[in-house]
Protein backbone atom coordinates (compact mmCIF):
# COMPACT_ATOMS: atom_id res chain seq x y z
CA UNK A 1 0.00 0.00 0.00
CA UNK A 2 1.36 3.44 -0.88
CA UNK A 3 1.93 6.05 1.82
CA UNK A 4 -0.95 8.13 0.46
CA UNK A 5 -3.31 5.13 0.52
CA UNK A 6 -2.19 4.13 4.03
CA UNK A 7 -2.70 7.68 5.32
CA UNK A 8 -6.11 7.93 3.67
CA UNK A 9 -7.09 4.69 5.42
CA UNK A 10 -5.70 5.87 8.77
CA UNK A 11 -7.54 9.19 8.45
CA UNK A 12 -10.88 7.73 7.46
CA UNK A 13 -10.80 4.78 9.86
CA UNK A 14 -9.03 6.37 12.81
CA UNK A 15 -8.60 10.13 12.95
CA UNK A 16 -11.99 10.94 11.42
CA UNK A 17 -14.22 8.73 13.55
CA UNK A 18 -17.70 8.88 12.06
CA UNK A 19 -19.34 10.40 15.12
CA UNK A 20 -16.49 12.52 16.42
CA UNK A 21 -15.53 16.18 16.24
CA UNK A 22 -12.97 15.71 13.47
CA UNK A 23 -15.46 13.97 11.18
CA UNK A 24 -18.07 16.69 11.56
CA UNK A 25 -15.66 19.54 10.97
CA UNK A 26 -13.18 18.15 8.46
CA UNK A 27 -14.69 15.29 6.49
CA UNK A 28 -14.44 17.35 3.28
CA UNK A 29 -10.63 17.50 3.33
CA UNK A 30 -9.01 15.85 0.29
CA UNK A 31 -5.51 14.39 0.64
CA UNK A 32 -3.54 15.54 -2.43
CA UNK A 33 -0.06 14.18 -1.74
CA UNK A 34 2.00 12.49 0.93
CA UNK A 35 5.69 11.83 1.38
CA UNK A 36 7.30 10.86 4.69
CA UNK A 37 7.07 13.96 6.86
CA UNK A 38 4.87 16.09 4.59
CA UNK A 39 1.23 15.96 3.54
CA UNK A 40 -0.88 18.27 1.39
CA UNK A 41 -4.65 18.64 1.58
CA UNK A 42 -7.17 20.80 -0.27
CA UNK A 43 -10.65 21.84 0.74
CA UNK A 44 -13.33 24.29 -0.26
CA UNK A 45 -14.44 26.75 2.45
CA UNK A 46 -18.14 25.93 2.95
CA UNK A 47 -20.88 27.88 4.78
CA UNK A 48 -20.54 25.62 7.84
CA UNK A 49 -16.81 26.50 8.01
CA UNK A 50 -17.45 30.24 8.27
CA UNK A 51 -17.84 32.91 10.91
CA UNK A 52 -20.29 35.83 10.74
CA UNK A 53 -18.04 37.55 8.14
CA UNK A 54 -18.31 34.63 5.66
CA UNK A 55 -14.65 33.72 6.12
CA UNK A 56 -13.19 30.54 7.58
CA UNK A 57 -13.65 30.46 11.35
CA UNK A 58 -10.43 30.67 13.35
CA UNK A 59 -11.41 27.59 15.34
CA UNK A 60 -11.52 25.59 12.12
CA UNK A 61 -8.07 26.93 11.24
CA UNK A 62 -6.78 25.64 14.59
CA UNK A 63 -8.43 22.26 13.97
CA UNK A 64 -6.82 22.06 10.52
CA UNK A 65 -3.40 22.73 12.08
CA UNK A 66 -4.06 19.97 14.62
CA UNK A 67 -5.24 17.35 12.13
CA UNK A 68 -2.90 18.08 9.20
CA UNK A 69 0.25 18.36 11.29
CA UNK A 70 -0.72 15.14 13.09
CA UNK A 71 -1.10 13.34 9.76
CA UNK A 72 2.36 14.64 8.80
CA UNK A 73 3.77 13.08 11.99
CA UNK A 74 2.01 9.80 11.18
CA UNK A 75 3.47 9.89 7.66
CA UNK A 76 6.99 10.11 9.10
CA UNK A 77 6.97 7.71 12.04
CA UNK A 78 3.62 5.85 11.94
CA UNK A 79 2.80 7.11 15.44
CA UNK A 80 0.55 9.77 16.80
CA UNK A 81 0.24 11.37 20.18
CA UNK A 82 -1.47 13.93 22.34
CA UNK A 83 -1.21 17.67 21.74
CA UNK A 84 0.84 19.57 24.29
CA UNK A 85 1.15 22.93 22.54
CA UNK A 86 -0.13 24.76 19.46
CA UNK A 87 0.74 28.26 18.25
CA UNK A 88 -1.19 29.82 15.38
CA UNK A 89 -0.84 33.07 13.44
CA UNK A 90 -3.79 34.19 11.32
CA UNK A 91 -2.41 36.30 8.47
CA UNK A 92 -5.26 36.64 5.98
CA UNK A 93 -8.89 35.50 5.73
CA UNK A 94 -10.11 32.53 3.68
CA UNK A 95 -13.44 33.58 2.08
CA UNK A 96 -16.49 31.37 1.65
CA UNK A 97 -16.44 29.36 -1.58
CA UNK A 98 -12.67 29.53 -2.07
CA UNK A 99 -10.32 26.57 -2.15
CA UNK A 100 -7.48 26.42 0.36
CA UNK A 101 -4.36 24.26 0.44
CA UNK A 102 -3.12 22.92 3.75
CA UNK A 103 0.46 21.66 4.06
CA UNK A 104 1.45 19.73 7.19
CA UNK A 105 5.11 19.00 7.95
CA UNK A 106 6.73 16.88 10.63
CA UNK A 107 9.77 18.93 11.57
CA UNK A 108 11.20 16.45 14.12
CA UNK A 109 9.94 13.29 15.77
CA UNK A 110 11.76 11.87 18.76
CA UNK A 111 10.99 9.22 21.37
CA UNK A 112 8.60 11.32 23.41
CA UNK A 113 7.94 14.54 21.48
CA UNK A 114 7.16 15.44 17.88
CA UNK A 115 7.31 18.95 16.44
CA UNK A 116 5.28 19.81 13.38
CA UNK A 117 4.09 22.81 11.41
CA UNK A 118 1.20 23.67 9.15
CA UNK A 119 0.75 26.32 6.47
CA UNK A 120 -2.56 27.24 4.81
CA UNK A 121 -2.61 28.99 1.43
CA UNK A 122 -5.32 30.45 -0.79
CA UNK A 123 -5.72 29.76 -4.52
CA UNK A 124 -3.21 32.52 -5.36
CA UNK A 125 -0.54 31.03 -3.11
CA UNK A 126 -0.92 33.71 -0.42
CA UNK A 127 -0.14 32.48 3.10
CA UNK A 128 -3.32 32.66 5.21
CA UNK A 129 -2.33 30.89 8.40
CA UNK A 130 0.75 29.33 9.92
CA UNK A 131 0.85 27.06 12.91
CA UNK A 132 3.24 25.04 15.02
CA UNK A 133 2.21 21.94 16.91
CA UNK A 134 3.94 19.82 19.57
CA UNK A 135 2.72 16.35 20.48
CA UNK A 136 3.63 13.93 23.25
CA UNK A 137 4.30 10.65 21.43
CA UNK A 138 2.99 8.16 23.98
CA UNK A 139 0.43 6.51 21.70
CA UNK A 140 1.34 3.12 20.20
CA UNK A 141 2.26 2.64 16.57
CA UNK A 142 -0.47 3.05 13.97
CA UNK A 143 -1.14 -0.15 12.03
CA UNK A 144 -0.02 0.90 8.55
CA UNK A 145 1.24 -1.39 5.82
CA UNK A 146 3.41 0.78 3.59
CA UNK A 147 5.12 -0.97 0.71
CA UNK A 148 6.24 2.04 -1.32
CA UNK A 149 6.64 5.74 -0.69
Amino acid sequence: MTLKAALTKAITEGVLKKDGFSFKTMSHLKLQSAVPGEVKFKMMVSPTDCNIYDTMHGGLGASLVDLCSTVAIISKCQRWGISTDMQISYLKAAPLGKEITIVGTCDKAGKTLAFSSCLIYNENGDLLLKGQHTKYMGTPLVDMEITEK
